[in-house]
């Protein structure tokens, strides 16, 4: 009796075992018969390598991933103040009171009335869950924090390492990404030297992208989703004559590859573009003394002053504005108040913001943007006396309140400051930067249209190319939060309708 039961259990558990594998079959084979195209994500800078990755690892989604440069990183490799996340476990390590609110309050005020809320408030909502995929997902330490201008707390976060904080995201989802090719080339495909110019749309539903390889040959990829990471528009003086002619003299931080070709084919689709005009001027780009007349200047990161960094007007020996308020009021301060020839200023660290920055102050330095120098030296090229620039410093450092209304007086210069005192000096000016306008989408990263419905089944948008994220004025670190994601929503909404 008891040989019969026993027998009656397995018969019964190779049953089950069976209808299982019936089901898991089913679902293997209309899984793979969604996926007969892999996505293609058009640009590899933090949001095309966000998207790639979570469409990859997470979901197992096969991927075409395609950039006209020649390397992996657009302009993200270039940020180096960090990236936004409220409330995080760095902030509670180190007893940072923030919240998801505050950092939607900042972003709000630093817009001035454009852009769009939803999106910002989304930005806020899902920043500390983007800072948290990079520490566990990716091994990143983001342990150290900076308060940027217009932020009420320190919420740009980077790690303690050597790397700056884009450099090093870019380089650690890069060679993920790049692992996974080499051991598995059906799923992640990387072609680089590739200018996409069209995507077919056939009945409201993507069907194709088309691109000149590099031997300049058309090609085509079926698929069918597109996700546009293609940055934005800021080296071209054409996008810039068109939306905002009165930038066009300035000099840029951007690369010869950010010439705005996403938003163009966007708006070709139907896409809506939106706050276009809204173009953020830098206010600081560093002058290199080699080269002060060159277009393209190096940004002094916002960092620089987030953690202690004030400027000097060149006419008056004296500071002239909170360094601390929003990009634009900044700006507009050094191209009121300073040289208006050239709209130079000083940016002038203490020892302790050395300490505190040294990885990217000792890289300055090699470029000779910023020299070790003493407060007596400095005072020779301004019109005041040793003792004025010492007093200058040292008010900054003990004053409260701050003349300009300044909380944050971390890594100052001291309360003993004299012609001896050494400090770092570096010269500045305001450059174009980021162009907030672009894309519209929906917080799902669908690109719209001028209804307001998808432009199409499969089109999605990410990172600079989009817009509404930051309306007026981008807060910093939140370009590369912005990345992160927007390109992991665009990725899981692909997934969901799987």
């Amino acid at each position: 009796m008891a040989s019969r039961r026993r027998l009656y259990t397995l018969l019964i558990c190779i049953g089950l075992i069976a209808v299982l594998r019936l089901f898991s079959n089913t679902g293997t084979t209309d899984m793979a018969s969604k996926l007969s195209h892999p996505v293609v994500i058009i640009g590899s800078g933090l949001a095309g390598l966000s998207t790639a990755n979570q469409l990859v690892l997470k979901h197992k989604i096969p991927i075409v991933l395609l950039d006209k440069a020649s390397s992996l990183g657009g302009n993200s490799i270039k940020a180096s103040s960090g990236i936004n996340g409220a409330l995080t476990n760095t902030q509670m390590t180190l007893k940072v009171e923030d919240s998801s609110t505050a950092f939607y309050q900042d972003t709000v005020n630093s817009a001035k009335k454009a852009g769009v809320r939803t999106l910002m408030s989304k930005l806020a909502r899902d920043s500390s869950s983007a800072i948290s995929w990079l520490q566990q997902e990716y091994d990143l330490k983001l342990d150290l924090l900076a308060q940027l201008g217009g932020h009420s707390a320190p919420r740009t976060h980077r790690s303690s390492g050597k790397l700056p904080p884009g450099f090093e995201i870019v380089q650690t989802l890069s060679n993920k990404l790049k692992s996974i090719s080499e051991a598995d080339p059906q799923l992640v495909q990387i072609r680089l030297n590739s200018k996409v110019f069209d995507v077919e749309i056939v009945d409201r539903k993507v069907k194709s992208v088309e691109y000149y390889d590099e031997n300049g040959k058309a090609q085509r990829v079926l698929t069918e989703n597109v996700v546009f990471c293609s940055g934005g528009f800021g080296f071209s003086k054409e996008m810039l004559d068109k939306y905002a002619p009165a930038l066009r003299s300035l000099p840029t931080t951007n690369g010869a590859q950010t010439t705005g070709d996403g938003q163009q084919l966007i708006e070709k689709l139907g896409g809506k573009l939106i706050d276009m005009s809204e173009v953020q001027v830098h206010p600081t780009g560093f002058v290199d003394p080699s080269d002060p007349h060159s277009n393209w200047k190096f940004l002094a990161a916002e960092a620089l002053r987030g953690l202690g960094g004030i400027l000097l007007n060149p006419l008056t020996g004296r500071r002239f504005v909170n360094e601390l308020d929003t990009r634009d009021v900044v700006t507009d301060a050094i191209q009121a108040q300073c040289p208006q020839d050239e709209n130079r200023a000083f940016i002038v660290m203490s020892q302790d913001v050395y300490a505190n920055y040294k990885n990217n102050m000792d890289f300055y330095i090699f470029k000779k943007l910023i020299q070790k120098t003493t407060v007596g030296e400095l005072a020779d090229s301004l019109p005041v006396s040793v003792a004025e620039l010492a007093s200058e410093l040292q008010t900054y450092s003990s004053e409260s309140p701050d003349t300009f209304k300044r909380t944050s007086r971390i890594n100052s210069f001291g309360t003993t400051v004299d012609g001896s005192t050494a400090i770092y000096v570096g010269q500045v000016t305001p450059v174009v930067h980021f162009t907030m306008g672009g894309a519209k989408i929906d917080e799902t990263s669908r690109i719209l249209d001028k209804a307001d419905k998808f432009v199409a089944d499969g089109l999605y948008a990410a990172g600079e190319v989009s817009g509404g994220v930051h309306g007026a004025n981008r807060l910093g670190g939140s370009s590369l939060l912005e990345c992160v994601v927007f390109g992991r929503t665009a990725a899981d909404s692909i997934a969901a309708k799987l």
